[in-house]
């Protein structure tokens, strides 16, 4: 099998995954049931992928049911230890199978069903409804409603750039959690994970305001940041610009920053997951301006600035020091 046939491959099981959690949600609609079937539909090897995840649904749930059932009826005779413990075997191994799997690809998963999307290492721009741009980093999602007095996006996840068509009768609003930015004629970029995130300026002016506390907003000009989580919202911060929208160019840059910030940073660019093994040199401070497409080369050659070993088991990554 090709490199590409072989990212088809992968990219259709992640596909059969997300729908096959989205059926068993016992919350589908006939709409959604429709689509799943046109989707299945598009060539033997969606209905191939989709099969697989199947049987292995199949071969986790069986053992279990089976021996509850077994265990729920006291007159039956139990099954001799060697046949439960391969049903037990069978189960685990295609439940580490399916953790393989769902560890890898989180991000097909996680708000499936957003208006717009990317998935880990992807970047893609759109055109939105009204003339505007958004640009999406790796791994985010997001969803926009369009009403008569507002222009909202709701960012779940990640991080985006946003370049607002002008419109005095709709403001435009990115929400990412408790903490909503408004553009005023502008250029910006919202980022967002595990309930914290910031605001940056790149061109006009924003307004950025805690929904939970009334009041509590700052105005940022070009060059500026802001910083924020569930219950706060920091004050106007200075912003390298560069380095905040380099992404943009296929570049992450950080300056100044520990070793252990940087893997963290990679992390959300690479699919096998990057750790660093003990800590003598998770806080050496370093610089690092790395092509996004080619980490894995970066990595490979971080032995060679650093005492350092890398380590690969499979897809995933391991610095020791």
């Amino acid at each position: 099998m090709n490199d590409s046939a072989a990212k088809t491959s992968e990219r259709l099981e992640q596909e059969a995954v997300a729908w096959h959690v989205r059926l068993t949600s016992g919350d589908i609609s006939t709409v959604e049931r429709a689509r799943f079937e046109a989707w299945r539909k598009q060539s033997p090897a969606h209905d191939h992928s989709y099969r697989q995840i199947e049987n292995l649904w199949r071969m986790m749930d069986a053992p279990v049911i089976a021996d509850r059932q077994r265990r729920r009826k006291p007159g039956k005779t139990a099954k001799p230890a060697h046949s439960l413990r391969w049903s037990v075997g069978l189960a685990v191994a295609a439940s580490l199978l399916l953790t393989a799997t769902l560890g890898m690809f989180p991000d097909y998963l996680r708000e499936p069903w957003a208006d717009y999307s990317t998935h880990i290492g992807e970047r893609t721009s759109i055109r939105l409804e009204d003339g505007s741009v958004a640009h999406l980093n790796t791994d985010t999602a997001f969803d926009v409603s369009w009403r008569d007095n507002e222009r909202r996006v709701v960012l779940f996840r990640g991080e985006a750039e946003f370049e607002v068509a002008h419109d005095s009768s709709r403001p435009f609003r990115v929400q990412a959690g408790n903490t909503v930015t408004e553009a005023l004629g502008t250029r910006f970029i919202v980022r967002y994970d595990d309930s914290a995130g910031a605001v940056t300026l790149l061109e006009g002016k924003v307004r950025t305001e805690q929904t939970k506390r009334q009041g509590t907003f700052i105005t940022l000009h070009p060059g500026q940041r802001a910083t924020f989580d569930a219950q706060s919202l920091s004050g106007v911060l200075a912003a390298d610009v560069s380095a905040a929208e380099a992404w943009r160019r296929g570049r992450l840059i950080m300056n100044f920053v520990t070793l252990k910030q940087v893997v963290a940073e990679i992390n959300r660019y690479h699919r096998g997951q990057v750790t660093l093994l003990g800590d003598t040199l998770a806080d050496k401070e370093i610089n690092v301006a790395i092509d996004l497409n080619n980490i894995d080369v970066w990595l490979d050659t971080l032995k060679d600035t650093l005492p350092i070993k890398i380590r690969r088991v499979g897809p995933f990554v391991f610095l020791q020091s």
